[in-house]
């Protein structure tokens, strides 16, 4: 079998959805005849811990190599998540002074590491880098470089083009962050990205990236977890649900919010029939945006829940929320949870701009696309709650949602490694 060595900093017991897509990948490329090797960090603190997804990771034989001690007590590791103005301070902060992210550090741990696991595991046929955090890129290329094997790297988000994500305080910065793309694109031996945006973002800044050289593998969901949400007992559900799950990293709430609390004081008696529900961290000031609107008992804040049991929560939803943020190059940005979103086959509001999100969505069918406007959003609300009530909420096109399961997408992945090996 060959093997593959994967770099990620993010990785379970991390949670939040940017673990996701590498566990999926590790956990199904063994049915392809990768033996993957996961190289990540151990954790000291994190505001999302998910031990499910760890024990996912033991339970599929995953091998998991820390630059620090091994994990077994999550209790340990988990910290209150800062207001939304405090981690963009100090995000900002640490992108003025580390280059190109404040997983710099890290790079060192991580070539040290890989310089053991390689005697460890008698060597790799491919090296594997998932970003953000793009420190992981060039830990990929280092290990490319000393043990001449090829290096693939995974784009899930956009680097140099994806702003809302990265903060360039001077020229500098911003051409220091493109010279070290531009490096680890040289030297990549395939790249993966998300969506055709991204793809299309990389070839015209780099032009010497040949288009078949960008591989598209998108989010997704593991159709064996929902399968094992749906076998257990579903959250109780005494009124209609909205859910949204994830976190607010880089979005603002306020004018959903805003749309729930028009929608309550124009239709007051609907607080027995409907209910709002977050899943994930919120901050403080979240928490105070909702007292003040005066809607805490038309909201359901469930904090951060394991990976099963948030599928078991969509599973129990009547409608789901999706937002994307807005600024440069806004059309390429695709959240994680919208592979799982399209696998709980549950209808969808979608606040997002032009782009691939809405693209892909389109032909989802069970969806409404909406725009950052309270009123709006609150008119859209009352539709849903008619449809539900009549029972015609829309069907979610099944043909487009299988294209999306994680056993398929890294079948694709499977096929572009077993090509590189090929090639050497």
């Amino acid at each position: 079998m060959n093997k593959v060595l994967i770099i990620s900093y993010y990785f379970p017991p991390m949670g939040m959805g940017g673990v996701q897509r590498t566990l999926k990948f590790a956990k199904y490329l063994r049915d392809y005849g990768w033996e993957p090797v996961v190289l990540t960090d151990s954790p000291k603190k994190y505001y999302a811990v998910d031990m499910s997804l760890l024990n996912e990771a033991f339970d599929c034989g995953i091998k998991i190599e820390r630059t620090g001690e091994e994990i077994t007590d999550a209790s340990k590791i988990v910290t209150t998540a800062p207001n939304e103005r405090m981690r963009r301070m100090l995000s900002r902060s640490a992108q003025f002074v580390l280059i190109p992210d404040n997983k710099k550090f890290w790079k060192k741990k991580a070539l040290k590491k890989a310089d053991e696991i390689w005697e460890k595991y008698g060597g790799f046929n491919i090296v594997f880098a998932t970003a953000p955090p793009y420190t992981d890129f060039l830990v990929g290329q280092e290990i490319k470089k000393k043990y001449k094997i090829p290096l693939v790297i995974d784009y899930r988000d956009a680097w140099v083009d994806s702003p809302v994500l990265n903060y360039y305080p001077t020229p500098f910065h911003k051409m220091s962050n493109m010279r070290l793309e531009k490096g680890v694109l040289k030297d990549a031996n395939r790249i993966i990205t998300t969506n055709r945006r991204v793809k299309e973002l990389i070839i015209s800044r780099y032009q010497n990236i040949d288009y078949n050289e960008v591989k598209i593998i998108p989010h997704g969901f593991d159709s064996e977890d929902f399968e094992k949400a749906a076998n257990t007992e579903l959250p109780i559900k005494s009124k209609m649900r909205f859910t949204y799950a994830g976190s607010f990293y880089t979005r603002n709430p306020k004018f959903y919010l805003e749309g729930i609390s028009k929608f309550f004081i124009k239709y007051p008696e609907l607080k027995r029939e409907v209910e709002f529900c977050f899943i994930g961290v919120v901050s403080k000031d979240f928490m105070t945006l909702i007292k003040n609107l005066d809607i805490e008992d038309g909201v359901h804040i469930t904090g951060y829940l394991d990976h099963i049991d948030c599928i078991r929560f969509l599973l129990a939803s009547d409608v789901l929320f999706l937002m994307v943020s807005r600024g440069e190059n806004d059309d390429a940005a695709m959240p994680g949870k919208i592979g799982e979103y399209i696998g709980s086959r549950k209808n969808i509001i979608a606040c997002v701009p032009e782009g691939v999100t809405k693209k892909m969505l389109e032909k989802y069918d069970a969806v409404t696309f909406t725009e950052e406007d309270p009123v709006e959003l609150m008119d859209t609300f009352y539709k849903y709650y008619q449809l539900y009530k009549s029972g015609r909420l829309p069907i979610a096109n099944e043909e487009m949602i299988q294209q999306f399961d994680r056993k398929e997408l890294t079948y694709d992945l499977a096929k572009e490694l077993n090509l590189l090996v090929d090639i050497e």
